[in-house]
């Protein structure tokens, strides 16, 4: 009731686990209990009425984001370059945290997240994300392990966790609480919720990104293609056929806004 998307999560990974043993015939009985549209969704349906809304990631305002990278890019942690580069490439968390060197290109400058990494389950869906300088000079620089082929691994040697990387921007916004009594908010959020909401790592990486990109006041709503905007979001065609006559990639209309992204969040740096 109180962490809808927890719950998810969890009646996610059930559902998995009962259809694997199924398909081993570790559980005789063949229906998934975790399936909502059998016994355990008639029994969760008077909770849907009290189920707490849902409400959008916390992100930092277009405005501040030159600031907040360069305070980001000033600390030497992985947590720090994963927080990073989850922003300069707009993409989900799990995506960077899971990330292996083989799945790179350097030379070309793109990435392809594996299915398994990928919200959308769909096979064969493009999942190329198309990498700034400034991505690639992140990843350049950063240390390989020989223990793992992990890019950003925890000092255990396994991948980071999507609390960790939260806590680090949390840590930021603590510090600059105690500067300007304001702190690293979400100032819409806030206003709307009555309480101070933190940005999150989910928020900044698609929700500003998608902002910037469509911000009238920097001319970026003119100056971008909107569908390659998707499409750099791993965003899917949204038509009845879900895109099966337009296999477009616009490769170079998604190159061109991701390496104005990167100039942008980095301009502050490069001062």
């Amino acid at each position: 009731q109180t962490k809808p998307s927890t719950a998810k999560k969890v009646k996610t990974y059930l559902r998995q686990i009962f259809q694997w043993a199924i398909a081993l015939k570790k559980r005789k009985d063949k229906e998934n209990p975790a399936q909502m549209d059998g016994t355990l969704g008639v029994l969760m349906e008077p909770l849907q009425k009290n189920k707490k809304e849902k409400q959008n990631y916390a992100s930092c305002p277009v405005k501040d984001i030159p600031q907040l990278m360069s305070e980001i890019h000033s600390y030497n942690s992985i947590s720090a370059r994963a927080c990073e580069f989850s922003i300069l490439t707009a993409t989900r968390s799990k995506a960077v945290r899971f990330a292996q060197w083989n799945e790179f290109d350097l030379e070309k400058g793109i990435w392809v997240i594996p299915m398994e990494h990928d919200k959308i389950k769909i096979p064969n869906r493009d999942r190329t994300i198309f990498l700034s300088e400034q991505a690639l000079s992140l990843l350049k620089n950063l240390p390989r392990f020989n223990s793992t082929e992990l890019v950003f691994p925890s000092n255990r040697g396994s991948h980071l966790s999507d609390c960790g990387i939260n806590m680090f921007l949390r840590g930021l916004h603590e510090k600059k609480f105690t500067e300007d009594g304001i702190g690293w908010i979400d100032p819409h959020k806030t206003k709307k919720t009555g309480k101070s909401c933190i940005i999150t790592v989910h928020g900044t990486a698609r929700a500003t990104f998608r902002t910037w990109a469509k911000d009238d006041e920097l001319g970026n709503n003119r100056k971008f293609d909107q569908e390659a905007v998707e499409l750099c979001l791993l965003h899917s065609k949204n038509d009845a056929y879900n895109g099966a006559y337009d296999r477009a990639k616009l490769e170079k209309e998604r190159r061109f806004v991701m390496d104005c992204w990167g100039k942008y969040c980095y301009s502050r740096l490069d001062k």
